[in-house]
């Protein structure tokens, strides 16, 4: 079963390795570009020494139509008064009136094998030094990082059975990572 590697982090992911990863498997998160700007986040678990990060995406339209947890997924919100107009984020509006502000989502079908070395810790405290873009980028983190403590334990539950199922019955599930090619690659990648 899988467990957090300590406690709760937000990690990002060197870039070349998930390029491979992607090579190999083209479910896995990979962005080519833009990077630096917006760097791919995870929560960081392991099982039997097997290390694995939950990899969070920013919101879409699409995920309006999503429930707040489902068997693969969650949702990372939080509610609200109002909708801000004028903005990119995404709102819902709740039957009590009120709106949820989906922050982001967490697809436990993309989540990747990973092994130290090929990432870093995300530091989530505000610096005297951060631009105004980097201070907003880590309020929204604090904000994940808060809801996501909240719903860790079912996280880990669901991330552990569909990957029990899937390497017990080795089928791979539509728009899921093959985890056993990417356990096999994540073993073969030379860490620098």
């Amino acid at each position: 079963m899988f467990s957090l590697k300590k406690n709760l982090k937000f990690i990002t992911i060197d870039q070349k390795y998930l390029k491979t990863l992607h090579d190999s498997c083209s479910e896995v998160y990979y962005k080519p570009s833009g990077y630096e700007s917006k760097p791919y986040i995870g929560i960081l678990v392991e099982d039997n020494g097997i290390e694995y990060v939950i990899p969070l995406s920013s919101a879409k339209e699409k995920h309006k139509a999503w429930k707040n947890v489902d068997t693969d997924r969650f949702l990372i919100f939080e509610n609200c008064e109002n909708a801000e107009s004028g903005t990119k984020d995404i709102y819902v509006k709740n039957r009590d009136g009120t709106f949820k502000h989906i922050l982001s989502v967490m697809d436990l079908k993309k989540m990747i094998p990973i092994k130290t070395g090929l990432y870093s810790e995300v530091d989530l405290n505000p610096s005297k030094n951060d631009s105004t873009a980097e201070k907003k980028y880590k309020v929204l983190l604090n904000i994940e990082y808060t809801f996501c403590l909240k719903i860790i334990d079912s996280v880990i539950q669901k991330a552990t059975k569909l990957y029990q199922k899937q390497i017990s019955t080795g089928k791979v599930i539509k728009f899921c990572c093959d985890f056993k090619l990417l356990e096999d690659k994540c073993r073969e990648y030379k860490v620098n």
